[in-house]
């Protein structure tokens, strides 16, 4: 049995977390661990600080990452001496299915888990910062009213393509003035009303856009060294410089750059089937809103007007005939690599030999008023 009495630990508790309860499965030592009671709770504020005033120094809590779990350990963390532990549910779903479980309660399962594994084997995470919460909350509704502008502007270019005006172009229908403009000349009757309910639908989500820009412009600001740094590396602008901000943090909890390029899921699936080991395509794993983002800007690194490395990179995997979406991805795993060095040395990319590009990125994101201290080579640069 991995965890006993001389860990300290008198009480286990998992947790199984649902959007309004959750049930918490107590395993105790003074039966070795072996006795279970299921209790449930509420995740209302009464509920879960009643949850917290029944832990002590010698309580262990582990629970599965997400969006309210993450703000539950934060409470707990905040609120009580009780070690809080968050593991992995992707990891987690791996061991669940390969080892034989007669109880279906995940509580249990978590419970068990941190009883019968050995600690240097927990597959934990690092519980984020109320900081980098919030700018993930923010980027995924800014995220999500991008894909709304694009369905609305599809829609609205099949009611010009329904009344014969197939050669309009969606990239006439970009802007407020564009729209309004062609719905006037070409449109009339229901066709007409249909399309202005779609045009300010439309610049309804451009508003929205605009403000969760300026919500991730401000919080980003307050973590000038890790902006820096992300957007000092080619390709890399405002959207992805703050997914990274969001889900990687300071890069602490990745020792080594493979560990972020896997959390990303930027590397190659592997089987293992007795002797042998099967290289598959990359996964789909990992940190979607920043795996999107990277991929974007690696694709873009081939218009960077000055030599550099991983604009070599880029045109070194083209001339060996891979395809875009490989491109995309071996040069976002070098940017990765750069990255978490940089993060690591507190340094910023030097490969251009000035921050030329940096400031002109940071004029262009409406950054002007990042702190720039910390990195004295700004300050003295000619812009």
């Amino acid at each position: 049995m991995a965890m006993d009495v001389e860990n300290g630990i008198r009480r286990i508790h998992g947790l199984d977390l649902s959007k309004r309860t959750f049930k918490c499965c107590v395993l105790t030592a003074d039966r070795n661990f072996e006795d279970r009671t299921v209790i449930p709770g509420s995740m209302d504020p009464e509920g879960r600080m009643k949850f917290a005033s029944t832990l002590c120094k010698t309580d262990l809590v582990v629970m599965e990452g997400g969006t309210s779990s993450y703000n539950f350990a934060r409470e707990l963390i905040e609120h009580t001496d009780a070690e809080v532990v968050v593991l992995n549910p992707s990891k987690l779903h791996i061991i669940f299915q390969s080892q034989c479980k007669t109880d279906k309660q995940d509580c249990v399962k978590l419970a068990r888990y941190v009883r019968d594994t050995n600690r240097d084997n927990w597959a934990t995470l690092k519980v984020p910062t109320k900081e980098e919460t919030e700018l993930r909350s923010v980027i995924n509704q800014y995220d999500g009213a991008v894909k709304d502008r694009t369905k609305a502007i599809n829609r609205l270019h099949a009611v010009f393509n329904q009344n014969g005006f197939p050669l309009l172009k969606k990239a006439d229908l970009a802007s407020n003035e564009g729209r309004l403009a062609n719905i006037t000349e070409l449109l009339d009757g229901y066709a007409y009303e249909v399309a202005i309910v779609l045009e300010r639908e439309i610049s309804n989500c451009e508003v929205n856009i605009g403000n969760y820009m300026a919500m991730i412009r401000e919080i980003v600001q307050k973590r000038p060294k890790e902006l820096l740094i992300w957007m000092s590396i080619p390709g890399i602008g405002l959207m992805t410089a703050a997914s990274l901000i969001a889900y990687v943090g300071d890069g602490e909890r990745f020792s080594k750059p493979a560990e972020l390029r896997n959390y990303i899921g930027l590397v190659p699936r592997i089987d293992q089937s007795g002797d042998r080991n099967i290289v598959g395509k990359v996964s789909a794993y990992g940190c979607k809103p920043v795996r999107k983002n990277i991929i974007q800007g690696a694709l873009s690194v081939k218009n960077v007007g000055a030599k550099c490395s991983i604009r070599d990179c880029y045109f070194r995997l083209q001339g060996r005939g891979k395809m875009s979406q490989l491109i995309g991805v071996g040069v976002a795993n070098k940017m990765l690599t750069i990255g978490h060095t940089l993060l690591k040395s507190g340094q910023l990319y030097k490969d251009f030999g000035n921050y030329n590009m940096l400031k002109r990125k940071l004029r262009e994101a409406e950054l002007g008023a990042v702190d720039m201290s910390m990195f004295p080579e700004l300050t003295q640069t000619a812009s």
